[in-house]
């Protein structure tokens, strides 16, 4: 028998089905999240005129403020990249912040916090994270990001930096990966751009998704500053495919994440973002689902043919995710005209932008039963908790849950019988039993009755 978990107050999803025993007339579905009709930022300001926007949107807790890092630059003949701050009370309406640190097109007046004279401009960062664990103040913030200011030498790669602030930041001197490592030396490499970096706080360590020759690779790091040697976790099914990019993090007992999936098909070039899962942080799978987390937008729309991922978590924001992407209306790569002379038309020379969509808090997928009912049961789990709690969809229907031992016996009082039906939508609802205080000891099953209704996760209360 698989050792018993402890079924607590970290929510259990259905993006995998390692936690369920058995199911009956129930379907799992993984669901797409619904796009914010615009860019919630552009580039717009002057200083700002780079095809690309690699980006990372956090909000800042102890300020209430969302923050968003993203790239600009270009703005003038020989310059290069520059890292931006925005900020926003709400994630969709965005100011930047005067900040006076770096000066562009003969001014101080912008948001820059990282200039074009820093590797002469040839730096993006896909990830700027907040990091509250660490108790050093000028270690607060922390980033990854490549640099291929030294091309074909040995100064090309991943570095690191670390902010008290996130305006001013302290770069490593070196790169911690290289793209062309130096032979007889400890160097670690070869690794490409697209990057992007995990904050394990449960784990205690810090996780580096690279870009290998054509795997994904990972490393990790305990200090973030001494790394494992990167490993590859996950490679391309065919050749007509490529992992641009992916990112990850911690969920309620899962670890989640996306990946900037490029479709290499000569007449199409496009990228969407698909989901990500794991239960240790470091071997992944990609979710079965049949359509992608953000897909393209339609004809005329400004994410037309490429979706990629930003490098920070999705943000809880009351009962649901916004989840940040970058699209544009160009694809990623220019395409020969002898496959279609009609192809170069639709190379937008626009910069990429921001965008934001929103997904149901656990949302990623979920378990459903019709009318006919449906029962899903699973392993068995040490309760951690006062209560038990579910995310559901059962306002024209009804969910019920009774609790088993382990050989699947209902215990006396958590029958579905005794359930109080749950019959609403929300994102926190109490299960309860008619005369029952608390949950029971030992390893329970949970049974779960689906009557046209959707559970989406499960998790034991504190209270």
């Amino acid at each position: 028998m698989r050792n018993v978990q402890s079924l607590d107050h970290r929510k259990r999803l259905f993006v995998d089905m390692e936690d369920v025993d058995g199911a009956e007339s129930v379907e799992r579905r993984f669901h797409a999240a619904v796009k914010h009709p615009r860019p919630v930022l552009r580039q717009e300001a002057a200083w700002e005129r780079h095809s690309g926007m690699t980006a990372s949107v956090v909000h800042d807790e102890e300020e209430g403020l969302f923050k968003a890092w993203y790239m600009g630059g270009h703005y003038e003949e020989g310059c290069g990249h520059v890292q931006c701050l925005a900020t926003s009370p709400d994630g969709i309406h965005w100011e930047r912040p005067e900040l006076r640190m770096h000066e562009a097109l003969g001014s101080r007046r912008n948001n820059i916090v990282i200039p074009a004279s820093h590797h002469e401009g040839q730096d993006h960062w896909e990830s700027m994270l907040k990091d509250p664990a660490d108790a050093d103040p000028d270690r607060r913030y922390k980033a990854l990001g490549w640099s291929s200011h030294d091309w074909e030498g040995p100064r090309s790669g991943i570095y690191s930096a670390t902010s008290p602030d996130g305006l001013r930041w302290e770069h490593s001197p070196d790169p911690l990966f290289r793209f062309h490592p130096r032979p007889g030396t400890d160097d670690m490499g070869p690794v490409g751009d697209a990057q992007s970096l995990m904050i394990d706080a449960r784990a205690g360590r810090y996780v580096a998704f690279l870009r290998g020759q054509r795997e994904r690779l990972l490393s990790v790091s305990r200090d973030f500053d001494s790394w494992t040697p990167p490993q590859p976790f996950m490679a391309p099914l065919h050749e007509l495919e490529a992992l641009y990019n992916n990112t990850g993090f911690p969920y309620g007992a899962h670890y989640l994440g996306f990946l900037t999936h490029f479709d290499k098909h000569p007449l199409r070039q496009t990228q969407t973002l698909r989901l990500l899962a794991s239960r240790d942080g470091e071997g992944w799978t990609r979710a079965p689902a049949e359509e992608p987390l953000i897909g393209l937008g339609d004809i005329g729309e400004w994410d037309r043919f490429q979706i990629m991922l930003t490098g920070a978590p999705p943000i809880a924001v009351d009962d649901r995710l916004y989840i940040y992407y970058r699209g544009t209306p160009r694809r990623h790569a220019k395409i020969a005209r002898e496959y279609d002379p009609r192809i170069a038309a639709d190379q937008h020379p626009g910069t990429m932008s921001i965008g934001l969509a929103f997904l149901r808090l656990d949302g990623f997928a979920s378990v459903a039963g019709s009318f006919d009912g449906g029962r899903l049961t699973t392993r068995p789990f040490e309760l951690a908790g006062g209560g038990l709690r579910v995310n559901a969809k059962a306002d024209h229907g009804s969910l019920r849950v009774e609790l088993l031992d382990e050989e699947e016996e209902v215990l006396p009082g958590y029958g579905a019988d005794r359930c109080v039906p749950i019959e609403e939508d929300g994102v926190d609802l109490p299960v309860r039993w008619w005369g029952a205080r608390g949950l029971p000891p030992g390893p329970v099953r949970l049974r779960f009755h689906l009557v046209n209704a959707r559970l989406y996760s499960y998790w034991a209360s504190r209270d």
